[in-house]
């Protein structure tokens, strides 16, 4: 008599998890634990959740993005999906001028481009031309001005890059890595967009109102006001049987290989008697000014009112860290930090590293959000 296969339940042991960092990787590691029926206490030395991306309404009655905009864009409609349980949208046009010359040209470099800079007509195959004529040969891209040169040739490095880059970064870009410069592509059409990604959205009541559904959850309790530091490590790893940690990876390894150099943002706020004060919501000032650029946020989050902020960001090597500094020396010492979260992973209480912080890369939004969804099933599922 032929019997019949019995499938046994494999019940895994609800694991108490540490999250570290309430920005966007931690609170998604945090929300997907919890709905596979994980304990979590989120912690962070804040008492507001979404880290960066928060947005509060200010003294004026405008809504804003306090550390700098942040624009949501993705190809993928998975993530889409997901975030969709804790927010509504509404479309975005994100473009982006830069002042050249006492003109306003668009950025990323595109045919309209063009046309501002030269007063020549340009289509696909001039673009092309224009390359083949001005690039520059560089055999091994080392650094962003090689990248640079090699891309859009001199000319147009010197327009828009260069300045740009050394007030951003305050070092020239000879001095970093090609990828900084590489984010922003080439156009071959005139689309404006700042992004190219297929959705350009914005939560319909803001990122604050994002993640605080994302946190509604009955299996996570925060601990917010809470700064995790490397003397803090081996109590967490006592109390919980798996942490995921989204902070500086140097403040971890308590510095053991010294110090990762992050680039910060001085924000001043200034506010108008009038609908819009700009064009768009974004205006980069390679040339004149301290600051770098302006923003106008109320572009994209749909406002309407009869007055408007605008926020001029100043660079400095103080502040939060908001962006890698990605010179040969951080990535160098990032090389030794990242081998050993390698082998945090391997102890009896696992740690994983994740986000801007503590993998010292610059992520974009969408990016942070789907290595954290990716990470953590993956850790679902091994049950570590």
């Amino acid at each position: 008599m032929k019997k019949t296969a019995v499938k046994r339940k494999i019940i895994r042991k609800t694991k108490n998890a540490a999250v570290v960092g309430a920005g966007p990787a931690g609170l998604t590691a945090a929300r997907i634990l919890a709905e596979k029926g994980h304990v979590v206490e989120v912690f962070d030395k804040r008492t507001t959740v979404g880290g960066n991306c928060i947005d509060t309404v200010n003294s004026d009655g405008i809504l804003i993005h306090n550390y700098g905009p942040h624009y949501f864009r993705t190809d993928s409609r998975k993530l889409l999906n997901w975030l969709s349980k804790f927010t509504k949208w509404r479309p975005a046009s994100y473009t982006v001028k830069a002042e050249i010359d006492n003109e306003l040209v668009s950025v990323p470099v595109n045919l309209n481009t063009m046309i501002q800079l030269t007063g020549d007509v340009f289509d696909q195959a001039d673009f092309k031309q224009y390359l083949k004529l001005h690039q520059v040969s560089i055999k091994k891209i080392q650094n962003a001005e090689d990248q640079c040169l090699s891309t859009v040739g001199g000319e147009l490095y010197e327009k828009i890059f260069k300045k740009y880059t050394q007030k951003q970064w305050g070092k020239t870009a000879a001095e970093l890595a090609p990828e900084i410069t590489a984010r922003l592509p080439l156009r071959f059409d005139f689309d404006e967009r700042y992004p190219r990604e297929y959705f350009q959205l914005l939560p319909r009541d803001g990122y604050s109102s994002l993640f605080s559904n994302l946190v509604n959850h009955p299996n996570i309790k925060l601990a917010l006001g809470r700064e995790v530091f490397a003397r803090d490590i081996r109590a967490l790893k006592r109390h919980y049987d798996l942490i995921i940690y989204t902070g500086p990876v140097d403040q971890y390894f308590d510095y053991k290989y010294g110090c990762l150099n992050y680039r910060s943002l001085r924000f001043e706020w200034k506010t108008y008697a009038q609908e819009y004060k700009q064009p768009c919501v974004q205006i980069n000032y390679p040339d004149r000014y301290d600051y770098t650029r302006s923003v106008e946020i109320k572009h994209v989050t749909g406002q309407r009112c009869m007055k408007t902020t605008v926020c001029f960001e100043y660079p400095t090597d103080e502040g939060e860290p908001l962006y890698p500094l990605l010179s040969e020396e951080n990535i160098a010492r990032n090389h030794q930090y990242q081998k050993a979260a390698l082998n945090e992973r391997h102890g009896t209480t696992p740690v994983h590293f994740i986000g801007r912080l503590a993998e010292f890369k610059y992520y974009n939004m969408d990016q942070v959000f789907l290595r954290s969804m990716n990470l953590t099933k993956m850790i679902a599922a091994k049950g570590k």
